[in-house]
C-alpha cells in the first residue's frame, strides 16, 4: 500500500513539474527566414569611402563595428569595441566612441576608455548628448558630446537574474522578478524632443520601453512572438518629427512602427527590406535601414547585406549593397545614420569599420 502511494506521489509531482514546464515554455518565437532579394549596385549619385579606420595605428585597434550617429553639425560619432567582442565581461581598456569631422572626416576626438564592457547603441539627442547602451552592463549611458557622463539608467541586477533569464531563454514564461527599470542587454535608445527616451530591449528582453527625461518609467511593450505589436529581438530604433517610432525587430525581419505612446501603426517586412539591424530616421523624413543579412544565423545563409531607403508607407525608394570586404561592399552592417545633405554612415560589424555613401555634388 505504502509502494502504491509512493508510485502516485511521483506520479502526481512528474506531472505536475511538466504542466510546469509546459506553462512556462509556451510563447516561442521562431526566427523568420526570407527569400534574398536580388542584389542592386551603389547608384551612381554615391561616392563610397572607408572613414574609418584609414590610417594604420587606429587599423590595430578597430573592433567590431556597433553603431554610428550624427550630430547637430553633421559631425560623425562611430562606436566600436575595441579589443574586446560581443558579451564581452571585462572593462574595455581603450577608446571605443570616435569623433570624425564632418567635413574632413579627420578625428577630432575619441574617447571611452575604461567605460564599456560591450558597447551597442548609440544615439545623439537633439542637445548633441551622447547615448550609449551597454549590452553586458545592462546601463544606458548619457555623455556630453566631450564624453563627460552625465546619467546612468538601469537597475543593477540581484545575483540570481544572469541564472533567471538564460533558464527565461529556454522557457519563456519563467518569472525572473525584473521591474521595469531592468534592461536585459538593451540594444539602442532613440531621444524624443522633450527628452524622453524609448529603449529596444532586445537581446533577453522583447520589449520597447519608455521613460521621461529624468528617467522614470512612462509605458512598455513587453510581448514576445510575430504577431503585430510583438517582438523577437528588438535590435535597433529611431523616432520621426511626429514622434512614431521605428523599431528593427531583426528576428521577425521586419520594420514595426508604432506612435509616441506605444500603439502599433504599422509592420513592413518585405523581401527587399531583408533583415533590419538597425534603423534611422532622416531629416528628409525616409527610413534609412541597415540589413545585416542572415550571416549570423547558421540556417539561413548570407542573406542580403545591404542598405535600404523607405518612405514612410514603408515603400522601398532605394536600396544597394553586397557581401564583400571591398570599397562598397558591406559585411553585417549593423548600424545606419544619415547627415543633412543625404550622406549615409553604415558601421559594419564583420568588417569593423564605417564606410559613407557621400552623394555627389
Amino acid at each position: 500500500m505504502k509502494h502504491k502511494k509512493k508510485i502516485i506521489t511521483g506520479l502526481v509531482l512528474i506531472g505536475g513539474i511538466t504542466s510546469l514546464l509546459l506553462f512556462f515554455s509556451v510563447g516561442k518565437a521562431k526566427t523568420i527566414y526570407k527569400e534574398a532579394p536580388v542584389t542592386i549596385d551603389i547608384p551612381q549619385m554615391y561616392e563610397t569611402n572607408i572613414v574609418w579606420p584609414v590610417e594604420a595605428k587606429d587599423k590595430k585597434t578597430a573592433g567590431e563595428a556597433s553603431g554610428v550617429a550624427v550630430d547637430s553639425k553633421d559631425n560623425i560619432y562611430y562606436l566600436h569595441r575595441a579589443t574586446a567582442t560581443y558579451g564581452n565581461d571585462e572593462v574595455i581598456n581603450k577608446d571605443t566612441v570616435v569623433v570624425l569631422d564632418a567635413q574632413t572626416k579627420e578625428v577630432r576626438d575619441t574617447w571611452g576608455k575604461g567605460l564599456f564592457k560591450s558597447p551597442h547603441g548609440l544615439e545623439i539627442d537633439s542637445e548633441d548628448n551622447v547615448w550609449i547602451t551597454d549590452i553586458s552592463q545592462n546601463k544606458i549611458y548619457k555623455f556630453s558630446p566631450e564624453g563627460k557622463l552625465l546619467g546612468t539608467f538601469g537597475s543593477d541586477y540581484p545575483f540570481y537574474m544572469e541564472a533567471a533569464l538564460r533558464i527565461r531563454n529556454v522557457l519563456p514564461k519563467f518569472p525572473t522578478g525584473m521591474d521595469e527599470y531592468t534592461f536585459a542587454r538593451p540594444t539602442d535608445v532613440t531621444v524624443l524632443k522633450d527628452g524622453s527616451f524609448v529603449v529596444s530591449d532586445g537581446y533577453r528582453n522583447r520589449r520597447i520601453v519608455k521613460f521621461d527625461q529624468n528617467g522614470k518609467f512612462i509605458w512598455e511593450k513587453n510581448l514576445l512572438g510575430n504577431k503585430d505589436g510583438e517582438f523577437n529581438l528588438p535590435h535597433g530604433i529611431s523616432h520621426d518629427e511626429n514622434g512614431n517610432l521605428y523599431v528593427a525587430d531583426r528576428n521577425n525581419a521586419r520594420i514595426q512602427v508604432f506612435d509616441k505612446d506605444g500603439n502599433f501603426l504599422d509592420s513592413w517586412n518585405s523581401k527587399e527590406l531583408g533583415r533590419p539591424f538597425g534603423v534611422e530616421v532622416g531629416d528628409d523624413g525616409n527610413v534609412y535601414v541597415a540589413d545585416g543579412g542572415n550571416s549570423l544565423y547558421p540556417e539561413g545563409g548570407k542573406g542580403s547585406h545591404q542598405v535600404v531607403v523607405l518612405n514612410t508607407n514603408g515603400e522601398v525608394i532605394q536600396r544597394f549593397g553586397s557581401w564583400g570586404e571591398n570599397k562598397g561592399q558591406l559585411k553585417i552592417p549593423h548600424d545606419i545614420a544619415v547627415n543633412s545633405k543625404g550622406d549615409i554612415y553604415v558601421a559594419e560589424l564583420e568588417n569593423k569599420r564605417l564606410q559613407e555613401f557621400k552623394k555627389k555634388d
